[in-house]
């Protein structure tokens, strides 16, 4: 009885739709009792018997209905965290619909930067595929996989909630691991310490908007040539020499240098409509992806949109005094030319207070060189994509940069085909939503090129 009882708890709020529904199913019932057992009834009595019937049968239909909206309302609240009066419940089930069919997406980056970019793109398609560069032996208890975990947080519909689930320390037998990394090697090694296999497992059960896939399944490091000709292997021996010897990468390659791909990274990038390279750690995290020969080949063939989005920050003892073109030439040097159709650059103005915050721990602004830029063999998209929120960092405003990338693929849709037909006005309508809410229409503003005698705080050069 507690099971029925539940039905009718202050929670669920059903109770006048099931009473409904029950009195509904009294008045049908004594109706037809009184109909069938009284064989002369008065055309008076059989007026009202007939009137109650029908009154009973369209409150049992209109109490299911009702129940059933409810119902439905219930879910959506646990699925969205929000109150039921303020969910759309028509406009949440054709979102989750077309969200699920809308523009195929793959990114390729690491850490707060993919991570930020993640943020956006979920908005406007849950066809993502995350691209992560993992350095070690491919297994959950080898490797690094902060990558992975913030990826799969940026994706989720709770953001919050699995950020505190995933970095929360259990110091109970496992020496202070997290307890994302305790689930991820937990079903990493129920699939034979597969951690691709893993992370898609993962996906399906946190409910997460795409998925999260390691670049290759081999055992995998990084070796470097250093500017003042030394030779690195390993990726911690890299990170010594870069910080205590003050010596930037010259050449990166990968131990072994070839490995294969993970088996859907190849098929995500053929099925792609756009493909998003940065923001992330160049080295450290874009680089080894593209390395893998496998990788570079299928982006250079594909026919989506291929972007880069260019870093806002420099990283120290990797990156010093990098400009835009810099990013784009190490990679061209590594892979070959053709990778990018689109750059994106923020050229936003950043106050010089949080810049100096930066410069003490030797990282500054990527310099927009725009000269060199505009020679370059790829289309120019500057615009204001910063944001510095609380805690003083500067990164990407991941709804401003994922309309920027939108309205690329948007300009670029074969509108002659059904299915992109559809897809088209299903973003667009998508991003008229979130100009409403914002107030602000940051996707339709005109692209801006910013004035090569001035810097983005506003001083002269």
């Amino acid at each position: 009885m507690s099971g029925i009882g539940e039905w009718f708890g202050k929670e669920l709020r059903m109770k006048r739709w099931l009473i409904l529904v029950l009195i509904g199913t009294g008045m049908v019932s004594y109706s037809i009792a009184q109909i069938l057992t009284n064989q002369a009834l008065e055309i008076y009595n059989l007026i009202v018997y007939a009137f109650m019937f029908i009154f009973g049968f369209v409150a049992v239909i209109f109490g299911f209905m009702m129940a059933q909206k409810r119902m439905l309302q219930a879910i959506a609240e646990h699925n969205a965290g929000q109150n039921y009066k303020g969910l759309n419940i028509k406009r949440l089930l054709y979102d989750k619909k077309m969200l699920d069919r809308n523009i195929k997406i793959v990114a390729i980056g690491d850490g707060a930067g993919l991570s930020t970019l993640l943020k956006g793109l979920k908005i406007f398609s849950n066809n993502i595929t995350a691209i992560v560069s993992i350095i070690g032996k491919n297994s959950a208890s080898s490797v690094d996989v902060n990558g992975i975990k913030k990826a799969m947080i940026a994706m989720a519909d709770k953001e919050n909630e699995m950020s505190s689930f995933f970095n929360a320390r259990v110091y109970d037998g496992v020496n202070g691991k997290s307890n994302g990394d305790i689930l991820i090697q937990s079903i990493s090694n129920m699939y034979g310490g597969n951690l691709s296999e893993a992370t898609e497992h993962m996906s399906k059960i946190l409910a997460v908007k795409g998925k999260v896939i390691p670049a290759t399944l081999n055992e995998v490091d990084l070796g470097a040539v250093l500017n003042d000709g030394t030779r690195v292997v390993g990726k911690g021996h890299l990170l010594n020499e870069i910080e205590y010897k003050n010596s930037q990468i010259e050449k990166l390659f990968l131990i072994p240098e070839r490995c294969e791909p993970a088996p859907d990274v190849i098929r995500s990038i053929k099925e792609a409509d756009v493909i998003i390279i940065g923001p992330g750690s160049l080295y450290m995290g874009i680089l080894p992806v593209l390395l893998i020969r496998e990788i570079a080949d299928a982006i250079k063939k594909s026919k989506a949109n291929k972007i880069f989005v260019s870093n806002i920050m420099t990283e120290p003892g990797q990156t010093d005094n990098f400009s835009v073109s810099d990013y784009i030439h190490v990679m061209e040097e590594h892979i070959g030319k053709g990778l990018f159709d689109y750059c994106i650059t923020s050229d936003s103005d950043i106050m010089p207070e949080y810049i100096r915050r930066y410069n003490q721990n030797g990282s500054d602004l990527v310099d927009i060189d725009k000269n060199i830029l505009k020679n370059m063999d790829m289309n120019l998209v500057f615009d204001d994509l910063t944001v510095v929120d609380e805690t003083n960092s500067i990164h990407h405003d991941p709804m401003k940069l994922a309309k920027a990338i939108i309205k690329i693929v948007c300009e670029n849709m074969d509108v002659s085909d059904t299915q992109a037909t559809l897809d088209y006005y299903t973003v667009k309508s998508k991003m008229k939503s979130t100009n409403k809410k914002k107030k602000k229409n940051i996707l339709f503003s005109d692209v801006k090129v910013i004035s090569p005698n001035k810097s983005r705080n506003g001083k002269k050069k």
